[in-house]
């Protein structure tokens, strides 16, 4: 053999000896990752963009992990704390609830309902209307009319007031001001009956509680060729 065509051949031999033993490695993360997490609740085939509990952090896509306690589903989005209630891979939505409204509308920390909206938006088809909780207002001697729409809250031994406001129904009140809004999404049917003043503190809690859909947008091409 010319000794000029040696070393070309033993690089063609060692790239021919690499490209399986990568190969390899990918196939082993792309199995890993095709792994469904645990069941969570009455949730369950939960894949790929999500991650968390037995799917480790080789399968992480940022803004997706989620994690599991006491047969609860939480994602946490821009430090906003949600329960998942459903996952639709098909439509790429899941249905979420605020963790800190659940079963109680007077939060220990005032937030606004906030998404990241470079990987999460709300849902386009969704049939949803915001409402807005006013807490900690302010009413004053002026104050001659107060809307309906009020509910108490306990912050460290003294109640606060507290106002829910739909599309439908009015303002505060005259001179009634806020220290602290959350607007959060409901069901449109929902947000009609809670402008109806003599049904809306029953079902304020249920309202929150059903939670409303976002979307969901990952890179999906690498797994769909490897479908």
């Amino acid at each position: 053999m010319d000794a000029k065509l040696l070393p070309l051949t033993l690089i063609i031999g060692l790239v021919l000896l690499e490209i399986p033993s990568c190969v390899c490695q990918y196939d082993q993360q792309y199995q890993a990752c095709s792994q469904t997490l645990s069941q969570c609740g009455n949730i369950s085939e939960i894949g790929y963009p999500f991650w968390g509990g037995n799917r480790n952090a080789s399968c992480d896509y940022p803004g997706f992990e989620l994690n599991c306690q006491n047969d609860v589903l939480r994602l946490n989005i821009s430090s906003t704390v949600y329960r998942v209630h459903d996952i639709n891979n098909m439509t790429q939505t899941l249905r979420v609830a605020r963790d800190d409204l659940w079963d109680d509308t007077c939060p220990r920390i005032v937030t606004n309902t906030s998404l990241n909206f470079t990987i999460f938006n709300y849902s386009s088809t969704a049939n949803d209307q915001n409402i807005t909780l006013h807490y900690g207002c302010n009413i004053n001697q002026t104050s001659t009319t107060i809307s309906p729409y009020n509910f108490s809250c306990s912050v460290n031994g003294a109640i606060s007031w507290n106002f829910i406001l739909t599309r439908e129904n009015s303002g505060l009140g005259n001179g009634i001001t806020s220290a602290a809004v959350i607007s959060v999404p409901v069901n449109q049917t929902a947000a009609w009956a809670l402008a109806m003043p003599t049904t809306w503190t029953n079902l304020l809690q249920d309202a929150l509680n059903n939670g409303f859909p976002i979307e969901w947008f990952a890179n999906n091409d690498n797994c769909n060729l490897c479908a």
